[in-house]
């Protein structure tokens, strides 16, 4: 597996990093959200360039449409089910911040505002990543 995640277990805590624009920008956050724009070319990925060797980590997707409760918790059962199990997740984030980023986890942003758009990007992650599963992230606590 060519992600270390005992550096990721490593980095997991509890305090997070304070939001700074909005002392910077007088109150107000002046960010700008980006768009995903997914490519539709109708086109199924080539079979040859996704082929894995038999001793590949499986991936799953774990989908975050609402900010976590407690994601440094979430990160623990992540990295410990990467560790222990041979998964690999790939977080498919309908927000800009989803909280996991902070501890080095793969996220690629969803588009929220627009659902066609968000199934389609989905799909097509699925298949670029080759997903096993794509789980909520309300059922992180179910990886035990």
């Amino acid at each position: 597996m060519d992600m270390n995640w005992y550096a990721i277990l490593g980095r997991i805590t509890t305090t997070g990093p304070e939001d700074l624009d909005p002392l910077i920008h007088d109150g107000e956050s002046r960010r700008k959200q980006g768009q995903v724009l997914p490519v539709s070319t109708g086109l199924p990925p080539a079979a040859e360039l996704w082929q894995r060797e038999d001793a590949a980590p499986s991936y799953i997707g774990v989908r975050i449409g609402a900010p976590l409760t407690e994601p440094a918790q979430a990160a623990l059962r992540l990295a410990s089910a990467a560790i222990e199990r041979r998964v690999f997740p790939i977080i498919l984030s309908r927000l800009d911040t989803c909280g996991l980023e902070r501890y080095g986890f793969r996220v690629e942003r969803v588009p929220a505002s627009d659902p066609d758009a968000a199934i389609a990007a989905e799909d097509q992650l699925a298949r670029f990543w080759n997903l096993a599963i794509i789980i909520d992230g309300s059922e992180i606590g179910l990886l035990d």
